[in-house]
């Protein structure tokens, strides 16, 4: 009997728990410039899951682990909280949807990606990397706007340097995710 890829397992469920933990770990791991900029590896948890099982699973972390470090940050729960999970929650999500449609001969090939398949991959982080900051972006302007400290430099200001800064993590979190599923895949751990 043929074991169907897309259902979740007890195995797979741990996974996405301990990916869930580790952006919780990896999002007090932060760089923090300033009010604007944030410099975290807190989405290889979500970008690892999201390339590895598809965007159910990918959607799951996002979600998970943005509310559960919103909830025991220094923000707590508050009314905008489903609104700051809608970036990593989307990066998630879209992250999969690329690798269950573009990746399928990379996800069942046990090679390192390279050439065309690498430069998809991080065309795909980077893009949902940005997606993810303009919801950011959208959640600080709800925001602001719903707790009255609005200021056009504040929510849109330095948002060129938030997407460039995005980008770039985006694309060293994918190529470093793509090389542990890759590994992983080959000891048959995933």
């Amino acid at each position: 009997m043929q074991k169907n890829r897309s259902q979740f397992t007890v195995r797979r469920l741990v996974l996405n728990a301990v990916l869930i933990a580790l952006y919780v770990v990896l999002g007090y791991m932060r760089i923090q410039l300033g009010n604007s900029f944030r410099i975290s590896i807190a989405p290889f948890a979500v970008i690892l899951c999201a390339l590895a099982f598809g965007p159910i699973d990918g959607l799951i972390v996002g979600f998970m682990g943005e509310f559960l470090t919103q909830v025991l940050g220094p923000y707590g729960l508050t009314l905008t909280t489903p609104l700051w999970c809608l970036g990593e929650t989307l990066r998630g999500f879209l992250l999969g949807l690329c690798a269950v449609l573009f990746m399928k001969k990379w996800r069942e090939n046990l090679s390192i990606p390279t050439g065309k398949m690498l430069v998809l991959i991080m065309i795909c982080c980077v893009t949902t990397g940005l997606i993810s900051s303009f919801g950011n972006t959208f959640a600080l302007y709800v925001d602001s706007k719903m707790l009255g400290y609005y200021s056009y430099a504040i929510v849109f200001g330095a948002l060129l340097v938030r997407l460039l800064l995005s980008a770039i993590t985006s694309t060293l979190l994918g190529y470093i995710s793509a090389g542990i599923i890759t590994a992983l895949r080959k000891s048959k751990l995933i």
